[in-house]
């Protein structure tokens, strides 16, 4: 297996997904402040962390973890071909992804 495999884009994708899920947590414990302790206004905090913030976070977080099992599978030969990683890995994303499309309209 090639080292630079898991360094280039998909490395900074994982960065980037993690330091967004760390913000949008940061957000998500000014607004429930923001609806309890009233740092701000309650209803624009009820709204940004009933509404909105679920969203990045759950995104964010499949995005980080989907990338790092990938890797992790690479790393450790899970499977017999990389191609069968990502695969497993996109299917089980999707999944979740779509789960939380199914709840979050319903």
């Amino acid at each position: 297996m090639n080292e630079q495999a898991d360094s280039g884009p998909l490395k900074a994708a994982s960065r980037w997904t993690a330091w967004i899920a760390v913000a949008t947590i940061g957000l998500f414990i000014v607004t429930g402040y923001g609806m309890g302790k009233r740092i701000m206004d309650p209803a624009l905090a009820k709204w940004l962390h009933v509404k909105i913030l679920p969203i990045p976070l759950f995104i964010s977080l499949v995005a980080h973890g989907g990338i790092c099992a990938r890797a992790t599978m690479r790393r450790l030969n899970v499977f017999r071909s990389d191609s069968a990683a990502s695969l497993y890995v996109a299917i089980c994303c999707l999944v979740l992804l779509g789960l939380f499309a199914w709840l979050y309209a319903g």
